[in-house]
Order: structure tokens, then sequence, then C-alpha cells
């Protein structure tokens, strides 16, 4: 056996022993979709044209998936469920801008995390996005994804270690 191969197998012992490669992620349910709070708050374009309660809940999905702690499970009725529960909520969305003149797009979202049935921590969070690199090429929708996608990492960080009234975002 070559001395790479030893050292793989050296390596791979090490992390099943000390329990690195057993650990399971924390499972965490979740609805199908993140809704709007009030949909009176939101434009109607918005509402007819960019699906943020879904992706909401896709790209929490994708940033605990690259985390590795958290395993989030959809559930229609996950505020039902034994265990950690997360209920987020679009509190408002708003798409200022274009492509032409430059996007200035902002989401808004708050969450509760339930243990048992018992709120044990919340939080609030925003995100604005003004489109990155080739802002010019991408749609209001695409833009406000970008601050989804960001406020779904933000949840994963605030989940390590939650708490009453926390702020993530900017």
């Amino acid at each position: 056996m070559g001395t790479k191969w030893k050292a793989f197998l050296l390596s791979a012992a090490i992390l099943v022993f000390s329990g690195v490669a057993m650990a399971e992620p924390i499972v965490v349910y979740v609805p199908l979709t993140a809704p709007y709070s009030d949909t009176s708050m939101i434009a109607k374009g918005i509402l007819d044209s960019c699906k943020l309660p879904e992706g909401q809940i896709d790209f929490l999905e994708e940033a605990a998936q690259a985390d590795g702690g958290f395993k989030i499970v959809r559930d229609k009725d996950a505020a039902k469920k034994k265990g950690l529960v997360l209920l987020v909520e679009i509190t408002n969305a708003i798409s200022g801008g274009n492509a032409f003149v430059g996007h200035h797009k902002q989401v808004s979202i708050k969450g509760r995390l339930l243990k048992n049935g018992v709120e044990i921590g919340n939080f609030t969070g925003f995100r604005s996005s003004g489109g990155g690199a080739w802002a010019g090429y991408k749609s209001s929708c695409g833009v406000l994804e970008r601050c989804i996608k960001v406020l779904g990492k933000d949840v994963i960080q605030w989940l390590k270690n939650p708490g009453k009234n926390g702020r993530i975002g900017q």
C-alpha cells in the first residue's frame, strides 16, 4: 500500500473516531413557502411575477446544505411538528429602479423558531441589492432573488445561535 493511501486511511480513521464524520445535521421543519405577511403591502408586479415565497425556502434549504449543520425538511404541516420548526414570512419586498437606471431592490423577512411548539427565538432582517455585476441584464425578480438567497444564508447563521429579537442581514 502506497504512502498516499495510508495517509488517506489514517485521516479517515481520525475523522470517524473523533465523531466529525458521524455528526448528523440538526433537523429543522419548515412550511412549503415563506408567505407574505400582508400582500396589500407588496407591489402587484412582484406578486404576479416573482416567486419569492417559494424561493425563500429554496434558498434556505440550499444554504443549509452548504453549511452542513442543518437539514431543512419541508412539510405543509410544519407548524404542528414536534422538534424544531422555523416559520419565516416575507414582510416586504420593494422593487425600485430597473435595468436601465439601476436596480434598487429590498426584501424584509421575519421568523420564529419553535421547539415542540414553544417559541425559543425570533428575528427580523432585510437585504438590498442593486443587482451586482451585469445588473443591466438582470430582471427585477432576479435581483430580488439575490436578496432572498443571501437572507437564506443569514437565517442559517442565526440558527447556530438563535435568540429573541435577533437581527439578520444588513
